[in-house]
């Protein structure tokens, strides 16, 4: 259904000491398994567009930040000048990625872009 790509980017600042400070291979991982967390909710999204459109295929381009002192990402939007699919499907995988945050937040805020691309599988 989907293959994701990942670009972190660790804004350097001071925090307290309280926090994790995660090196960016990491952050990556640890970023993608909690929009993996979705995954359901990002395929009922392509569903519900693949029956008004069976051909749809193409990439959504996600970018956020994750709040150092929270986890919480905010900022989260979907890159248009990145992106080939619909607004509707677009729309759908950012309303269902909206309230996520890392366990453990960080000592830096993460900035990134997660892009998915979306293709119907062939029938079994």
């Amino acid at each position: 259904m989907r293959t994701p790509t990942t670009l972190i980017t660790l804004a350097l600042a001071s925090a307290a000491c309280s926090f994790t400070a995660r090196d960016l291979a990491t952050y990556e991982r640890d970023t993608s398994a909690l929009l993996d967390t979705r995954d359901a909710a990002l395929k009922a999204c392509y569903d519900a567009e693949l029956a008004r459109n069976p051909s749809l295929v193409g990439k959504l381009t996600v970018t956020f930040t994750v709040e150092k002192k929270t986890g919480e990402i905010t900022a989260l939007a979907w890159d248009r000048n990145r992106t080939t699919v619909n607004e509707t499907l677009a729309t759908c995988v950012v309303t269902a990625l909206d309230g996520l945050s890392l366990a453990d937040p960080d000592q830096r805020d993460g900035v990134a872009s997660f892009s998915y691309s979306f293709r119907n599988a062939p029938p079994d």
